[in-house]
């Protein structure tokens, strides 16, 4: 027997993919980026949107996948989220001062 792939699953670590390198990209041009908040927002959005066709697609095929489609979706969203620590760390809380 084989094991099921589909194009719709690719895509997905596709999709991934292409935020992990967003990130990354803002990441490492942080001090650089006209608004880094601004745009650190837009792709976390885009992160929870994608986190989201994620579940769904499990949802609607997920007994159909193989493993290793499986764990090529999985192994790719654990790389995203490895560099939100790093975003996080660039990030800092404006301090509000009271008189």
């Amino acid at each position: 027997m084989t094991e099921y792939f589909d194009e719709e699953g690719l895509l997905k670590v596709i999709k991934i993919f292409e935020l992990s390198g967003e990130i990354s990209k803002l990441n490492w041009g942080w001090n650089n980026h006209p608004e880094p908040i601004r745009r650190a927002h837009e792709l976390m959005n885009k992160g929870q949107k994608l986190y989201v066709e994620i579940s769904e697609y499990e949802q609607r095929i997920g007994s159909k996948l193989g493993m290793q489609q499986k764990k090529n979706i999985e192994d790719a969203m654990e790389e995203m989220g490895k560099l939100i620590p790093y975003m996080k760390n660039k990030i800092k809380p404006t301090e509000l001062t009271t008189s």
